[in-house]
């Protein structure tokens, strides 16, 4: 975290952003990372369900969710309700306005209202309990705990864990009356989701036409212009927020907008991943860490490097050949190839054409290309043969391809007959 005696955030003077333009345009990055490169995530789940912390690098979010039963607006009467709320107010850097923190907190929360309530990712219509009377009402409330820029994701990710690790009771309507379960009674419910999303922040500046992933804070302030896509596990664009003074074509978006979805996917997985240890976790142990233990740092954390990274050698274990087609490939004698003989100082082996020749004809080399000339000619006369006379051809043109057909059957009769 950058402490400030004066109350400014890093990368908002021109000196910095000077600095920073220049590390960019020679494609070096502070933290020794490359353009292209992301922070790891790491991800922690609390005792209560729906308790998150994510971490990127130096930023930490802590989002928790918590459920009431209201009434559903008049215009959707079969819907429950999803409410999102950003806190800031502890790390929120002042500027000489004083109008970061607004700033940030209103930015921050459209553009969570556009992941998550616009792109309709929760199954709203599971959230009633009966028409025009009664549903559940969800809310998500975000503290940030520490800002070194790239709040977008670390956001999102925050959100999309809560609110897949939060539980809430079943319920009963019968007689005008809900009657709600214990856990003792019936098994908590998960949230219903129709898709995934996350977002993907990314920085353009002047002097370089190589966009900056995920960005620090003084990279973020010092940035020209931000980019953030938001796509969900199925690789579909969710929500596009681009603005600033760098002028950004579409080769530069669709670049952006191809790592993005990759990366989305990647991270709903390890999110899902970490979701299954955490059950596992809690049907092993008795005692389930609580607030206190999530933010002293003492539990371990699910790391995206380390969870993405199982995966690979089984993967490459599956492609490579199984024990008993490596013993054959051992045991079979490797052919050299023609320029290798050639190398070792042998002869290379020539192939030989006899066995498909006749037995007993002696043919030479002279004599096939002789009946190759043949068969081509008779292979264009055939052709000509079968393409269209023209109407414009006399009576006696006509006679005379019908004599030399005669002619021509009469000789093949004669030939057939004498073989």
């Amino acid at each position: 975290m950058f402490m400030n005696a004066n109350l400014f955030e890093p990368g908002k003077s021109k000196p910095e952003r000077v600095f920073v333009q220049s590390a960019a345009k020679q494609n070096t990055r502070f933290d020794g990372r490359k353009t292209s490169e992301f922070r790891d995530v790491k991800l922690n789940f609390g005792a209560d369900w729906g308790t998150v912390t994510v971490s990127m690098g130096d930023t930490m979010v802590l989002a928790q969710v918590s459920y009431d039963i209201g009434t559903p607006t008049s215009a959707r009467p079969n819907e429950g309700t999803l409410h999102l709320n950003v806190d800031i107010k502890g790390v929120s850097y002042l500027d000489e306005a004083q109008a970061t923190y607004d700033q940030r907190s209103l930015t921050l929360n459209s553009l969570l209202e556009r992941t998550f309530r616009s792109s309709r990712c929760l199954d709203l219509e599971s959230l009633c309990i009966a028409v025009e009377q009664h549903v559940w009402c969800v809310r998500v409330d975000i503290n940030v705990l520490n800002h070194d820029g790239n709040l977008y994701d670390a956001s999102t990710i925050a959100t999309l864990a809560a609110l897949m690790h939060f539980r809430r009771p079943d319920v009963s309507y019968i007689d005008d009356q809900i009657r709600t379960y214990s856990e003792r009674e019936r098994e908590l419910m998960p949230l219903l989701f129709l898709h995934y999303p996350v977002s993907v922040t990314y920085c353009v500046y002047k002097s370089t036409p190589q966009p900056l992933v995920d960005p620090t804070l003084l990279e973020e302030n010092a940035a020209d212009s931000i980019i953030v896509l938001s796509f969900n596990s199925y690789q579909e664009l969710c929500t596009l927020n681009a603005g600033g003074t760098a002028p950004t074509n579409v080769r530069t978006i669709m670049q952006c907008a191809h790592s993005a979805a990759r990366r989305s996917k990647a991270l709903v997985q390890f999110v899902r991943k970490a979701l299954e240890l955490d059950m596992e976790k809690r049907q092993q142990s008795k005692h389930v860490a609580g607030l206190i233990d999530l933010l002293d740092g003492s539990l371990s954390k699910f790391s995206f490097k380390r969870l993405m990274e199982q995966e690979q050698p089984m993967e490459v274990d599956a492609v490579q050949p199984s024990q008993a087609s490596r013993a054959e490939s051992e045991q079979k004698p490797e052919k050299m190839t023609i320029e290798e003989q050639s190398q070792a100082g042998q002869k290379p082996a020539v192939k030989d054409d006899s066995s498909w020749l006749p037995e007993g004809n002696d043919v030479t080399q002279e004599q096939q290309n002789t009946e190759q000339i043949v068969k081509e000619n008779a292979a264009k006369n055939t052709k000509a043969t079968k393409s269209k006379p023209n109407r414009g051809k006399n009576k006696a043109g006509k006679k005379q391809a019908a004599a030399k057909k005669q002619n021509q059957s009469d000789s093949e009769e004669e030939a057939t007959h004498i073989i």
